[in-house]
């Protein structure tokens, strides 16, 4: 773990044809390197690959063990499958002689789920409109237009008034139910234009009577139930054989499926490198330090036959970052941002630092605190268990949360908020805040032992004091993490730009603080040293616009407003507190009263709740908003690229090459 994404080398890697296959089954196995297209130098001596038969059929039965994958009910699938090669794998894959069988049920399953559904739908229709006294076929005369609909009480009867002025021989039937109704029109098929038109323009909705409905409601709904019934009987026994082939065939077609994969992979790989006769040749990016390890496997593998060689390379390398495991779950935040270029230092560690201190300073509750680590820790339990099972929050809940953000998303979050929850219960024992109440006043009276009151006059003064400083502090980490970007970048006059902004955000910040203790006054006559603060702030906007042109200048201001924008962090804390004072008191001022004491309980909860969701979001989005605009700014660029390896992981097949005992070097973390 560090402040640097791994340092990384751009290879050559020329070996036999023969020996190609089992080459990239060892890259695929092990992981560590980015397959790039051949560059022009390469492209001199090699022609462009293409893959042959054997990869045309991978790529086929891949396809079709896919399909029958996706045919299939899921089957938990616990051994492991080893396939030597190419051959015994197709060999396998089209030894499986379930095609037209799953072909037959699917189809089978498809068309008994169209025709319940529309006996579903055609008895629902009947019981809606039983209210209709005569034989529905009548509705279907060739004169006359006829529609089922519903509406409103006002719609309906706007609807109707319009209807007896378009067509005053109109048949009606209809009936009021929970405000809504219900009715059977009929009405010469020249007026049926005008009622549509009236029907489009007061939102009435109406559905034309389906052919073949035939009968009166009291005969045809317990036929229709008869039918809805046989057609889910049918359709059981189907998904029931649907099932039985599953339980046979499924631990054979998962593992095939995933090596079709991996060898579909080595397929797409081999159109990105070159070849001649004998001899392949393919480039990619890998960690300087797998180099020779990769190598001498290789070497190894291919009894020498192959060359692994680092060449200098133009291009931006991608990065790969080397987090530990806490910190590793705070690259979302990065992610979401702007992924670091190579070269640049990596700003998660220090994010996975402020972001949680920032949090909870914001939060500054125990029971708020303690709600949301509850709701984090059941989101990591519940995201991607299959025995979580229901629950008590509405699914609507669910389905609205994953359209916000995906579940491994949302785990990953919830992870990164866990030390956050922890350092706001932490300052919410020294704040002796409990949802908005004193702990200590509830138990022992009017006596106090809060350790620290964030409200008064002299824990504000404190409290804002410490976000200035956190503000400098930050700030000028960020100008010194400039410095060192640029003089990475061989930018010597940036980094002394950034130099010079470090040293103007200190004077600054001394001179606000001598003239808060009166050490100095605005009058640079009367106190000199008022004289050096502004001299000094003078020379260096001068230098910052000598580098930077008249725009840098003109930053100043931006400058010490970044470093007092870390005072939001006490405004949104004293806004929580006081906002669960305010619901407290509210709710406690009615429980005297009887019947008003349900109105504070209501008041209480939905009150207490809503500085919840707000404990979320607020802390959440200003905590990081204060790393990405005031922190990032100073230095960070973005824009790189994520180190992809070649490789996967395998869930149903063994590695036909065991990689080492740690992961592989370029595998992103999943959630």
């Amino acid at each position: 773990m560090g402040l640097r994404s791994a340092p990384m080398s751009r290879v050559v890697l020329v070996g036999l044809k023969e020996d190609r296959d089992r080459i990239l089954s060892y890259l695929h196995d092990h992981g560590v390197i980015q397959v790039e297209s051949l560059g022009k130098e390469g492209l001199r001596e090699f022609s462009p690959d293409h893959p042959g038969g054997e990869q045309r059929e991978v790529l086929e039965q891949q396809a079709r063990v896919k399909a029958l994958v996706q045919a299939l009910p899921p089957v938990p699938v616990t051994l492991k499958q080893r396939f030597e090669d190419v051959p015994s794998l197709l060999a396998a894959a089209r030894a499986v002689p379930v095609d037209e069988e799953v072909r037959q049920r699917k189809r089978r399953e498809d068309q008994l789920i169209t025709e319940r559904k529309a006996a579903e739908d055609e008895l629902h229709l009947v019981e809606d409109y039983a209210f209709f006294p005569g034989d529905f076929e009548l509705l279907r005369a060739q004169s006359l237009v006829s529609y089922f609909g519903e509406a409103s009480e006002e719609a309906f009867a706007e609807f109707e008034s319009e209807l007896y002025r378009e067509a005053p021989d109109r048949l009606l039937f209809y009936r009021l139910t929970e405000r809504r109704v219900r009715f059977v029109v009929s009405l010469p098929r020249e007026r049926a234009e005008g009622a549509t038109r009236s029907a489009q323009k007061l939102s009435v909705r109406l559905i034309p009577v389906p052919e073949g409905l035939s009968g009166t409601a009291s005969a045809l709904a317990p036929a229709l139930a008869a039918l809805v019934e046989e057609k889910e009987k049918a359709l059981a026994e189907v998904r029931r054989e649907l099932a039985e082939l599953a339980r046979r065939w499924v631990p054979v077609l998962l593992p095939l499926e995933e090596q079709l994969d991996v060898e579909a992979r080595k397929a797409e790989l081999i159109s990105r490198m070159g070849a001649s006769r004998e001899v392949f040749a393919l480039e990619g990016w890998m960690p300087k330090d797998r180099v020779e390890g990769l190598s001498r496997g290789l070497e190894t593998l291919t009894r020498g036959r192959t060359l692994l060689f680092p060449v200098k390379s133009e291009e931006a390398p991608p990065t790969l970052l080397k987090n530990r495991r806490g910190p590793r779950a705070y690259e979302f935040f990065i992610r979401f941002y702007s992924f670091p270029q190579s070269a640049e230092l990596d700003p998660t560690l220090v994010f996975a630092i402020v972001f949680p201190i920032f949090f909870g300073v914001m939060l500054g509750d125990v029971g708020y605190g303690a709600v949301i680590l509850a709701i984090c820790l059941w989101l990591i339990w519940r995201v991607g268990n299959p025995r979580a099972g229901r629950t008590l929050v509405p699914r609507s809940l669910v389905r609205f949360t994953s359209m916000i953000m995906p579940p491994s998303a949302m785990k990953q979050l919830a992870k990164a908020l866990i030390p956050g929850c922890l350092v706001a219960i932490g300052l919410g024992v020294l704040f002796d805040e409990y949802f908005g109440f004193s702990l200590a006043q509830l138990t022992f009276g009017h006596y106090n032992f809060q350790l620290f009151d964030p409200v008064s006059n002299s824990g504000v003064a404190k409290l804002l004091l410490y976000t200035g400083y956190t503000g400098l502090a930050m700030v000028s980490l960020g100008f010194l993490f400039g410095v060192v970007n640029s003089l990475t970048e061989g930018n010597r006059r940036e980094a002394v730009a950034k130099g010079i902004w470090l040293v103007l955000a200190w004077d600054i910040a001394l001179a606000g603080l001598a003239l808060l203790h009166k050490q100095i006054t605005i009058n640079p006559v009367a106190t000199p040293l008022t004289g050096v603060f502004l001299g000094v702030a003078v020379a260096l906007i001068l230098g910052v616009a000598a580098l930077e042109g008249g725009q840098g200048a003109i930053e100043v201001m931006s400058l010490v407003s970044h470093i007092l924008s870390y005072t939001r962090l006490v405004g949104i804390l004293l806004a929580s507190v006081i906002l669960a004072v305010v619901i407290n008191k509210i709710a406690l001022g009615l429980f005297h009263n009887g019947f008003l004491a349900i109105v504070g309980v209501v008041i209480l909860v939905i009150g207490q709740g809503f500085n919840i969701v707000l404990g979320v979001f607020e802390p959440g989005i200003q905590g990081a908003r204060l790393v990405y605009v005031e922190y990032f700014s100073k230095f960070y660029h973005g824009g790189g690229r994520i180190f992809r390896p070649f490789g996967a992981p395998r869930r149903y097949t063994e590695p036909q090459f065991a990689p080492p005992s740690s992961p592989p070097a370029g595998q992103v973390p999943g959630p």
